[in-house]
Formats: structure tokens, sequence, C-alpha cells
């Protein structure tokens, strides 16, 4: 602990509540993979996304419960970009200049509502309120330039994935093989309304499995980016 510029006081790991490097954000957009696709717009072609509750964030390794009325819970990783400019109709080829950096986000999800509400064609919203972990920390895209695998017209990076369950390895991926860019996303985000500054857009899942594994109390998840660390969360 400091006081702004000396030490004052050492605290044990366990005793340490870390923080959310984006605090609570004005909003959260969610463009969810269906497969390998995002689901698009059928006449202009943007990608669809759907808000998230920014209450229901917490920081780094720390504890969510399990609610008792979801049997079948799991975990969707994500990559999220902070946006740094108040922006409305932003182009593709300017909208990488309103990204301020990117973290991660790891999603406790309840697969059960997840199917009620894609039946219901209600959009998502309870099944994504369970909470979830963001952060660890805010990376800037001049930190990635060495792994920038495309720039015109648009910023693609090559960053890999993997997401572990309690120390197992459940998942790979690679940032390179989504759909679409942030500035791609950006730009949808900012179509029919404005983007503020600290606005974050999240994309996802940027892992897969073979198999599916439905979350318990005690279980510890994490998910590693390549230049971004690792975003872990405990179910309690």
């Amino acid at each position: 602990e400091t006081d702004g510029s000396q030490s004052i006081a050492v605290h044990e790991a366990d005793a340490v509540r870390p923080l959310s490097p984006v605090g609570r954000p004005p909003s959260i957009r969610f463009f969810r993979l269906q497969g390998s696709a995002l689901p698009v717009t059928s006449e202009d072609h943007m990608p669809m996304y759907f808000h998230g509750n920014p209450s229901a964030l917490y920081g780094p390794s720390q504890s969510i419960p399990k609610p008792a009325a979801i049997a079948h819970l799991d975990f969707e990783p994500y990559l999220v970009g902070i946006v740094g400019s108040d922006g409305v109709n932003i182009p593709v080829e300017n909208a990488d200049n309103y990204l301020l950096g990117f973290t991660l986000a790891l999603m406790l999800v309840s697969r059960e509502l997840i199917r009620e509400e894609s039946d219901a064609k209600a959009g998502f919203g309870r099944s994504f309120d369970v909470g979830g972990a963001i952060g660890p920390v805010i990376t800037t895209p001049d930190d990635l330039d060495e792994s920038l695998v495309e720039e015109t017209p648009a910023r693609k990076y090559g960053l890999s994935v993997v997401t572990r369950i309690n120390g197992v390895e459940v998942g790979r991926g690679d940032i390179a093989e989504l759909p679409a860019t942030f500035a791609e996303l950006l730009a949808a985000a900012s179509d029919s309304g404005p983007v503020r500054s600290g606005d974050l857009i999240a994309i996802g899942p940027i892992a897969t499995s073979e198999t599916q594994q439905f979350l318990e109390v005690g279980d510890d998840i994490q998910v590693s980016v390549e230049h971004l660390g690792t975003l872990s969360l405990k179910v309690s």
C-alpha cells in the first residue's frame, strides 16, 4: 500500500482484494459468437451485440457466488476493448484511434437460461447476470505492436489463448481467428448511438473446448492471453 509517493504498509496476498482496472464502466456490449461467426443484421450486415450488466463485474482473482437456482453454470472468456474517446458513427478506418486499450473478461453464465432466452428470442439478460471478472490490467495498443498480423483497414492481432479449470487446460484459441476486428465492432456499436469514454466492447468466447464441464462451488477458472496476462475467478 502507498500514499501515492511511498510505501506505507504491507499486506498478505490473501488479505488483498484486487480491483477491476476499469472501475464500474458506463456500459458493456457483448459481441457473442455463434460457432465461429458473429450474427449480423440482414440489411447492412453489422455485427449484432447485447448489453451486459456493469454492476455484475468483479475485479480479478475474486470469488463470485453460484446462485442456488442455477444448475448448469458455465463460463465464457472474452477479449475486451476499452473506449478512450466519445464518438458516434465512427468509420472503421478511424475506429482504432478511439481505443484506449485491451483487457480480459471471464463471464459466468447460466446454460439453462441461455437456452430459454434463445428459444424465446428475447435476447440475453439473466443468463449473463451471474457475474464476471475483468482484468488483470489494461494493455495499450502500442504494447501489442509486435503481435500485429494486419494493419489495414484495421488492426488485427495474433495472440494465443488458453483456458483452465482448477489448473487443467480445457480450451484454446487465437485472437487472430476472431471474425471481426475491434475497429469493426466499435463502428457497429457507434452506428445507432454514441459510445462514451470508458465503455467496454467485448467479443467472445475467445477459446473453445471439445467437452462441456459445468462449474461447481470451489472451482478456479483462468483465461490466459499472450501479452495480456492471466485473469482468474473462483466460484463460491
